[in-house]
């Protein structure tokens, strides 16, 4: 599992032993024990990262027993505030990094480093969305100029243009999961094999932590 607070960036790895009845919500308890979090009352969300995409929300009640975590990441983050109590105008999409690798004349879409959500809101142009996510991830104006950003639906990138309207893009139903659709940030992975936090100026900590039951 990882976990997520505000700046500055902290990176650490946590074991976690508990009784095998435990549930997700014991395991974010035990954790806001062990981390320093930006606020007193901040609370806590466990999800499934796989191949760098967000799969799962973790219910607070479900048992640590069913989780498995061989193949997948867990990670805990803290949960903004925008992200509360969201209105019927507003969206919470996927917002992911990726490369493009060309091979036998067709673009593959790679992602790396670490997925994360984004509030956006009706009518709010791609110039709008744009500047929240260089705040969000504080990106240097140099570093940031050199990035491109797609609508990806299932692989295939939509390039965005400063006029386009986000959520209309997102306003979407369809049969396949949200990671299936997300906002890729387009850019050089600077520092493979470095933690995914730094590699994708990511300004967040990321506490991985390992869960066990007794």
């Amino acid at each position: 599992m990882s976990l997520i607070t505000p700046p500055p960036i902290d990176v650490t790895i946590h074991f976690i032993t508990l009784p095998k009845q435990s549930t997700v919500g014991d395991v974010l308890n035990d954790l806001k024990t062990k981390v320093e979090l930006s606020r007193l009352d901040a609370e806590l969300r466990l999800l499934e990262v796989f191949y760098h995409k967000i799969f799962k929300i973790f219910p607070l009640d479900e048992r640590i027993e069913n989780i498995n975590d061989q193949y997948w990441t867990l990670r805990a983050e803290e949960i903004p505030e925008e992200e509360k109590n969201l209105d019927p105008h507003s969206h919470l999409i996927h917002v992911y990094h990726f490369m493009t690798d060309t091979a036998q004349n067709q673009a593959q879409v790679q992602n790396f480093g670490e997925p994360f959500f984004l509030v956006i809101h009706e009518g709010e142009t791609w110039t709008e969305v744009k500047a929240h996510i260089q705040g969000k991830l504080q990106v240097s104006d140099e570093e940031f100029s050199e990035w491109k950003f797609a609508f990806v639906s299932l692989g295939r990138p939509q390039y965005l243009q400063d006029s386009d309207i986000v959520y209309n893009l997102f306003d979407r139903r369809g049969v396949y999961g949200a990671w299936e659709q997300y906002l890729g940030l387009e850019h050089s992975d600077n520092a493979p094999n470095d933690h995914a936090a730094k590699s994708n100026g990511m300004h967040y900590a990321y506490a991985r932590v390992v869960t066990a039951y007794l």
